[in-house]
Order: structure tokens, then C-alpha cells, then sequence
């Protein structure tokens, strides 16, 4: 809830937008069609999504699903779309094995992909001087925290990093001593933590208290949310943000007003913009369709590009958005900058990280 609680009112919003300027254009119709939204609430339950995804297929007699979100959720959810044959386009669904299924009608935009997560961050790292030479990771033991670990792991070697060490802990886990003792002992350039936000704040406390040095800490999961949690502790702290309002492409105005309606920070809620993403790509599929026939929608989203704030979001054959990306920010001074790429970057990346020298 402290990532998503104000979504079903940005959802609203967003419908209200389409609708202002006409509605959902459908050449069968000849006319532009009101967009009505159903909500519900599924408690971050799996068991709850799949009723609910049933009951808006059956019930409801919903045209398309847009969502779930969260790898957890992306397991169980799609076969519901599969055997009612009603496209659906996910929003925070990574995990790849998710989309290596075989199924049919289930997309998602994942904001950003594993393989793309650090993409930016890594090429950021490439530039620096003196290069840092070394990493190592920490990962909450979590299905996408572990796939982006996995991933970045083998990327890190093959970019010429040495692996120090890669240390997995629990969430609930709240004594991180002796994981931060072998940090200092290892003494690496680049500590690399995959976690969500909570479960990371007493790490970084404790790499604060212990006095941890390093060219930079990069959060790969980085939120407003961990912010407010750790305050001071997180300056010079790197991560990935989807998208930031400034950053300008397709649809970015339209972001700007929804979120500011909505009043959503991008910071503190920075997966919005994959679920925002998802709806704008549904109703690009349903124009270019020119119809609510949901095989003419499903064709027009396979192996489909469509625009998005962040750039173009490409669908593979399996439904995976492989090329897009995130964009590279840092704390600085208590507030997000935009660091990486340096085309649209807000400020420039101070290296090696000041608060952890």
C-alpha cells in the first residue's frame, strides 16, 4: 500500500483525462467511446487477484485487464486473461520467467526491465575516473530482487567488475552486523543493494553507524519511501527511477498533469509510471485496433512498440518490454536529481560519493 495507495485515484484521474478530450477513438464506431474503469482491490493476495480478475471477466464483462502488478501477482493472474482470451497488459510484473509460459494474451511493462535495470547506471560507471573496479551485492531475498541481482551479477564480470561477494537477507531480518562487517572488510568500490525499501532501512543505517566507505552505494530499488525512512543516511545514495517530471517524451506532459491531479510524488511513488505506461498502451492498442474486438487488440500488441513517457516500450514475441529503460539519479542534498543520461540529466553526478568517503 505505501508504494500504490494512491493509484485507484490516479486511475480515476487518468480516465477522466482520456474522456476530457473525447474518449477512446474506435474507426468501427466512427466515434470517439467513453473509458470506464473498474476497480478493485486484490490486498496484495494472490489467491483475492484471481477471484477478482474471474469476477471482472464474468461479472463485469470488462473489454480488456489492465494490471496486476508485482511479480507475485504475475504468476497466477495471467491464465485468467488466457482462458477468457482478454488481452491484458501488466504494469510491475519483471520477473522473466512470468513471460516464458507460451501464453497469449499478457504483456507487461515492467518500468524497467531486468536486463535494462542498471543499464544506464553501469554505462554512468563507465565514464567515471578513477573506474571503479570492484562490487559487491546485497539482495532482499525477493523474486525480482533476486532476478535483478542474478542478472547484474553476471553483467558486473563480463564488464570487467570483480564480484566481492553477494550476501542475501531475509525481510525480516534487522541486525545487519555481520553483513557489514564483511563489507568492510572486502572494502569494495561499489556496493549494489537489490531491495525494496523498508527492508533495506536498517541496512543503510547500520552501513551509516559502521561507517562503511565506498566510491558509491547504488539502491537499485531507490524511493521516496526509503528516504523519509533513513533521512540523512541516504545522501550520495544512486538508484533507478522510471521516470521524473523534466524528463521530456511521448505523453510526458500528460504524465506531468496526471500525476500532479493525482498528486502523486514520482519519487515516493516511483512505479507509478509502469501502471501509467500500461494504460496508455492499451489504449493506443485499442485505437490502432480501431475496435473493442479483443483479437484485433491482441494482434495489434504483439511484438508491438507503443510510446511512453520513459521512450518506446517494445514487445517481444512473449510479451516482454525489452527495451526500456530507467533513468540514473542521485541524492543530493535531501532531494532527487537526475544524473544519467546526460540528455536529460538535471544535475551532474557527484563521483566518488562525498557521505561515503
Amino acid at each position: 500500500s505505501t508504494l500504490a495507495d494512491k493509484w485507484r485515484d490516479m486511475t480515476i484521474e487518468f480516465a477522466k483525462m482520456i474522456n476530457e478530450k473525447g474518449g477512446i477513438n474506435l474507426k468501427d464506431c466512427g466515434k470517439k467511446l467513453p473509458l470506464k474503469v473498474i476497480i478493485y482491490d486484490d490486498q496484495s493476495v494472490p489467491a483475492t487477484a484471481v477471484s477478482l480478475f474471474e469476477r471482472m471477466a464474468t461479472v463485469d464483462k470488462v473489454d480488456f485487464f489492465v494490471g496486476p502488478d508485482w511479480s507475485a501477482m504475475g504468476f497466477p493472474v495471467p491464465p485468467v486473461a488466457e482462458r477468457h482470451k482478454i488481452p491484458m497488459v501488466m504494469a510491475n510484473v519483471a520477473a522473466p520467467p512470468i513471460f516464458k509460459r507460451g501464453l497469449k494474451y499478457m504483456w507487461g511493462t515492467p518500468m524497467p526491465t531486468v536486463p535494462n535495470w542498471s543499464t544506464r547506471y553501469f554505462d554512468m560507471l563507465s565514464k567515471q575516473n578513477p573506474k571503479p573496479k570492484t562490487i559487491y551485492f546485497v539482495t532482499q531475498d525477493n523474486p525480482i530482487t533476486k532476478a535483478l541481482t542474478g542478472y547484474w551479477t553476471k553483467k558486473a564480470t563480463s564488464l570487467g567488475y570483480k564480484v566481492l561477494g553477494n550476501e542475501l537477507f531475509s525481510v525480516e531480518l534487522k541486525d545487519f552486523t555481520s553483513l557489514v562487517l564483511k563489507l568492510r572488510i572486502r572494502k569494495p568500490d561499489i556496493v549494489y543493494i537489490s531491495s525494496f525499501d523498508s527492508p533495506s532501512v536498517p541496512l543503510v543505517q547500520q552501513m551509516r553507524r559502521l561507517k562503511i566507505k565506498a566510491k558509491d552505494v547504488h539502491h537499485a530499488l531507490l524511493s521516496g519511501a526509503l528516504h523519509k525512512q533513513v533521512g540523512n543516511d541516504l545522501d550520495g545514495v544512486t538508484g533507478e527511477i522510471p521516470w521524473y517530471p523534466g524528463v521530456k517524451g511521448p505523453f510526458s506532459d500528460f504524465a506531468e498533469e496526471l500525476v500532479k491531479r493525482s498528486n502523486v510524488d514520482m519519487f515516493d511513488y516511483p512505479w507509478t509510471m509502469s501502471r501509467i505506461s500500461a494504460y496508455l498502451i492499451m489504449v493506443q492498442a485499442i485505437e490502432r485496433a480501431g475496435s473493442v474486438d479483443r483479437e484485433k487488440v491482441r494482434k495489434v500488441l504483439f511484438k508491438g512498440t507503443f510510446d511512453s513517457p520513459t521512450g518506446k516500450i517494445e514487445f517481444n514475441e512473449s510479451g516482454y518490454a525489452f527495451k526500456n529503460g530507467a533513468f540514473t539519479l542521485q541524492i543530493q542534498k535531501g532531494k532527487p536529481v537526475i544524473v544519467w543520461p546526460p540528455e536529460v540529466a538535471t544535475g551532474k553526478f557527484v563521483y566518488p560519493s562525498p557521505s561515503w568517503q
